[in-house]
């Protein structure tokens, strides 16, 4: 009985959502302009539900893919040009956020997993600053390369070191 009273209250819950969503298109015009991010919301949290809340672990990466898809273009709506000013790196990022949701919370994790969300990070990272900053791409990238160089170099010669004193 208790159950049928919360499926009750679910679809009045949801109906007065429709209700408003509708009025506000009526009424309120530049809604519709923007209506359509709402398609990729809704799924994208109906998506992350499912894998949160029903423990289907795999639909949480499309989820985590369509939310972060969807929260790059309600920041284009709100700030005009966010994404030709670089919030298009957000596009990269999106399955790696998917990702590492599967990873976080599967039962059985794969640290296999780690490597496309370390990648697909960094490479957004890089075209985000290299964007949002006016040092340039170039000079991003290149100090990436140099601090990546100086840190292999100093742990091949912290690892040489460690076996000279073991051999001794």
């Amino acid at each position: 009985m208790a159950e049928k009273g919360r499926e009750l209250a679910g679809r009045v819950l949801l109906g007065i959502v429709f209700v408003v969503l509708g009025l506000m298109v009526i009424f309120v015009e530049p809604v519709m302009d923007n209506f359509w991010v709402l398609f990729l919301w809704i799924p994208g949290l109906l998506m992350q539900f499912g894998g949160f809340k029903k423990g289907h672990e795999g639909l949480l990466v499309p989820g985590g893919i369509l939310l972060t898809v969807a929260l790059t273009l309600t920041l284009d709506v709100f700030f005009k040009g966010f994404i030709n000013a670089g919030g298009w790196s957000l596009f990269i990022l999106a399955p790696a956020v998917g990702l590492f949701q599967l990873y976080l919370f599967s039962e059985k994790r794969e640290s296999g997993l780690l490597i496309p969300v370390g990648i697909l990070t960094l490479i957004s990272v890089v075209f985000a600053i290299s964007s949002f900053t006016e040092l340039g791409g170039s000079f991003v990238i290149g100090l990436i390369l140099v601090v990546a160089g100086a840190v292999m170099m100093a742990s091949q010669i912290t690892r040489k070191k460690k076996g000279e004193k073991e051999d001794k």
